[in-house]
């Protein structure tokens, strides 16, 4: 009987913990709070961003160089956010998943501030990194090619 009861007060608890908001002034989110972040790193030729989830269709964004667009929402519970994006570059396209387990894996969360993700869509491909940095800087992790 202890046992259960002292089970039952830890569930509570972190029930209590889990659904307490985040302090964000945009959202009030019971899990982590996120921005992703798109840059046009390609002067001269606007990219179509179109973005979406399993619930939310975000629609299509035109970026120009020097310029981006960034979205916000509050992450699910257990990691089972994700969103994908379809990227247009002239006649070069590609798909890829713009925030899942593995994106989070690599930026990592920050319990107490919204956390970020930048995507920089370059000539040659497309590169992540927890800040934004300038184009040329070589911490911008490499992570595909265009089709």
């Amino acid at each position: 009987m202890f046992i259960t009861k002292k089970l039952f007060s830890v569930f509570i608890i972190l029930t209590c913990l889990l659904i307490t908001p985040s302090q964000s002034q945009n959202r009030n989110c019971y899990y982590f709070e996120w921005t992703i972040n798109f840059y046009d790193g390609v002067q001269g030729s606007p990219i179509d961003v179109h973005v979406k989830s399993k619930d939310d269709d975000l629609g299509h964004h035109t970026i120009t160089y020097d310029h981006g667009w960034p979205f916000g929402f509050c992450e699910q519970f257990f990691d089972r956010t994700l969103f994908w994006g379809h990227f247009t570059l002239g006649s070069k396209f590609v798909s890829f998943n713009v925030f899942d387990r593995e994106i989070v894996n690599i930026i990592g969360r920050n319990i107490s501030a919204n956390n970020m993700v930048h995507w920089l869509l370059k000539q040659d491909g497309y590169y992540l990194s927890p800040e934004f940095k300038p184009y040329d800087d070589p911490a911008w992790m490499f992570r595909g090619h265009w089709q």
